[in-house]
């Protein structure tokens, strides 16, 4: 891999963070069947320079076989996925806007709203998400190949989230500084509807959702899929306590949705 080759490939990634030859439901980007057959020509040596310059970045490039996830290989297409992902332990890139997510979900609506008050919100939006995707199809991180299933409709997105926040008002508010989550979420159920709508915008715009046929239903990306399980095999093991007996995937579940497994729990 040449400077200028690893430079395209970088900007294709910075720009998609994903290349795939053989993309399975959307149409190849420009110049990502070129990028995807330079990168399944190169060494394990040139991988490892790439996989060096990305790290002085804060990132690391993920690479799986799409026929592990159902996506069968055609010819003359390379069937690698390659994905940039963050890399632990490794601060993000100064060129790199750690706000953008917090500024794209402000708008007219709540243009009023503090930083912290956003921050809580998209917490609790995007952990509501990821039941939608894991816990409500019985579905493991690992199982990336069940993207496809994990659906997800802005109306039942919004009646779950009106449900949680009226049983979280009805426990009453906690002491301490878990209150002033509390106050943040209770205190904005009436725009429920408003950020939970921009919410999936901002999704679909970060290429974490995909619109899935009908209108107002999405379904979790290959690209987000991949990112999850990165994140749970690299990221939730160093949450997980040295003693546990119930794995990393079960253990991972858990962290993500903030719900206990009462059956793995019994007797511990």
């Amino acid at each position: 891999m040449n400077p200028s080759e690893m430079g395209r490939i970088f900007g294709l990634l910075m720009k998609h963070r994903e290349i795939h030859g053989n993309p399975s439901g959307r149409s190849l980007r420009d110049g990502e069947l070129e990028a995807a057959r330079m990168l399944s020509n190169c060494s394990q040596t040139d991988l490892t320079y790439f996989d060096e310059f990305l790290l002085t970045q804060g990132f690391t490039l993920y690479i799986r076989d799409a026929f592990e996830f159902g996506i069968p290989a055609k010819h003359g297409r390379p069937n690698m996925i390659y994905v940039i992902t963050r890399s632990r332990g490794v601060e993000l890139a100064p060129y790199l806007n750690s706000d953008w997510f917090i500024g794209q979900m402000k708008d007219r609506r709540n243009s009023t709203a503090k930083k912290p008050e956003l921050v809580f919100w998209i917490t609790r939006l995007w952990l509501t998400l990821q039941w939608f995707f894991y816990q409500r199809i019985d579905r493991m991180p690992s199982e990336v190949s069940l993207y496809r299933d994990a659906l997800i409709s802005e109306t039942l997105f919004v009646e779950s989230l009106s449900q949680g926040i009226e049983r979280l008002g009805n426990e009453g508010r906690p002491e301490g500084e878990a209150g002033l989550m509390w106050d943040a979420i209770w205190e904005g159920k009436k725009s429920i509807s408003g950020y939970a709508t921009k919410f999936i915008k901002v999704m679909e715009s970060a290429g974490m959702i995909e619109a899935a046929g009908n209108p107002g239903e999405y379904r979790q990306t290959l690209l987000a899929a991949i990112d999850m399980a990165a994140i749970a095999e690299n990221e939730l093991a160093y949450l997980m306590p040295p003693e546990s007996e119930h794995g990393i995937d079960t253990r991972s579940i858990e962290l993500l949705i903030g719900e206990v497994n009462e059956q793995n729990n019994k007797g511990s």
